[in-house]
């Protein structure tokens, strides 16, 4: 019951969330500058104690919540509705896609006017994109990095794997088939493009940006006037927004975060995309706790204890070495998730090349038997992209583009030859995997077992 009352005190409204464009928060890095509060009191606010889900009073305004995260909500939604758009391209009954559909979701603008691809049981509070946050799109937040080995930005593979989605599909004789999503070398596009944005925007706006700079946020006074959060205050909640968790992820199982995912927590007949949906990456971290064979990884709690800590520690106005200890628990931990889920697929795509060749010997990137390959190879390479993206990363930029290059820009088929297909598979469980676990000192038991 006190989760439920929890729910109530968390009042979300549509807000521009960079945090450089912001238009309730003077980015000036001195407090000093800022737009005066409206305290509500003369008094000192009481120090708070940490709460056991992400539910934080305003300082300013008495009986408002601080808390505000909706524009990453609406890009987590437009970030996995691209995935269900390209995913039903293998299901029966599948029409073709242009890259209009794919574009109306990457560039979206509110003029569009459209409802969430994304369904819960029960029905969502609020399905349309607007109806939770206006203004939000993916482009207007995707990193610029060059991506290792393919030599382009993310938004200019987007681009490039749209439009091949767009021609795949339009083949009548590869609808219902993985083949409406797969390029001519075998890129499984509906993991990659998905993989690759989940780090490009997500992951890089969650850790390298909101992150980022807390040291030079401020953390007296409301960031704008009349306001309920603070400079700090507001860029914490948009990492966590971007992180994806429902607001009280520690009293799910991880059986539960990775389906269904969702809970109706205030009972209310429906489900609230801002707080009781766990979106995008959270879902991850409860995959990579299932699979950890050791029984000492819990990624889940790891993060969600950190951000309420740190959440609390902003509130509190504690020393700045204080909060970042946790920021830096949240960035890294975020990064092992990741980092976990390469070698899960790693792991796969070996088993899968393992049986591939005895099975068809001449199997090339689109024969029948090769669709779990491409799949399991495709969110490898797309999580390895993932990891570019974080400035406080554990693996070292060298280490991430050896790795990179290494796994290439496409499969290794047997069409490729012996030597070359069964080198390929070495390399995988051993350089590549191993360069991975010396990065984040993962046991030998996990990686197994993932």
């Amino acid at each position: 019951m006190i989760i439920y009352l929890l729910f109530g005190f968390i009042l979300f409204t549509a807000c521009e969330d960079d945090k450089n464009e912001s238009e309730d928060v003077v980015d000036t890095g001195d407090t000093t500058d800022q737009v005066d509060s409206t305290d509500t009191t003369d008094d000192e606010p009481t120090a708070i104690e940490t709460p056991t889900s992400y539910a934080f009073d305003s300082r300013f305004n008495e009986g408002e919540s601080s808390v505000k995260y909706t524009g990453q909500v609406v890009r987590n939604l437009l970030l996995n509705d691209i995935k269900v758009l390209t995913s039903r391209l293998s299901s029966e009954g599948a029409s073709a896609l242009t890259v209009e559909d794919l574009t109306n979701l990457y560039n979206y603008d509110d003029l569009l006017d459209l409802t969430s691809q994304t369904s819960t049981d029960p029905a969502p509070l609020e399905a349309k994109y607007s109806s939770i946050s206006t203004g939000k799109n993916l482009i207007g937040k995707i990193d610029d990095e060059v991506v290792y080995g393919f030599d382009k930005t993310a938004d200019e593979l987007m681009t490039d794997w749209f439009a091949i989605v767009a021609e795949k599909s339009a083949e009548a004789s590869n609808l219902e088939s993985n083949l409406a999503f797969t390029s001519d070398d075998g890129l499984d596009l509906s993991q990659m493009i998905n993989k690759t944005l989940l780090g490009a925007v997500p992951y890089s706006q969650g850790t390298s940006n909101y992150l980022g700079s807390l040291e030079d946020d401020g953390n007296a006074e409301a960031s704008s006037e009349g306001g309920n959060y603070t400079e700090m205050e507001h860029h914490w909640d948009e990492s966590f927004g971007y992180f994806g968790a429902a607001v009280d992820y520690n009293f799910y199982t991880d059986d539960e975060i990775k389906s269904p995912g969702y809970k109706d927590s205030n009972e209310d007949g429906s489900i609230d995309f801002i707080s009781e949906y766990n979106h995008g990456i959270s879902k991850n971290a409860a995959k990579r706790d299932i699979g950890a064979a050791s029984g000492t990884v819990d990624f889940t709690k790891t993060i969600m204890d950190a951000y309420l800590e740190g959440r609390t520690l902003i509130h509190n106005q504690a020393d700045i070495s204080e909060i970042l200890a946790q920021r830096d628990i949240i960035v890294n931990t975020w990064e092992k998730v990741i980092a976990a889920t390469v070698i899960h697929y790693i792991n796969d795509s070996a088993a899968d090349m393992a049986a591939l060749y005895p099975a068809d010997s001449t199997a090339g990137p689109l024969s029948p038997l090769v669709a779990d390959l491409n799949k399991h190879w495709g969110e490898m390479r797309g999580f390895t992209i993932a990891l570019q993206y974080n400035d406080f990363a554990l693996i070292s930029d060298a280490d991430l583009e050896e790795v990179s290059l290494a796994m290439g820009t496409s499969p290794v088929y047997p069409e490729d030859g012996y030597t070359e297909f069964y080198a390929y598979h070495g390399a995988l469980l051993s350089t590549i995997r191993n360069t991975f676990q010396e990065a984040y000192g993962f046991s030998d038991e996990d990686v197994a077992g993932w």
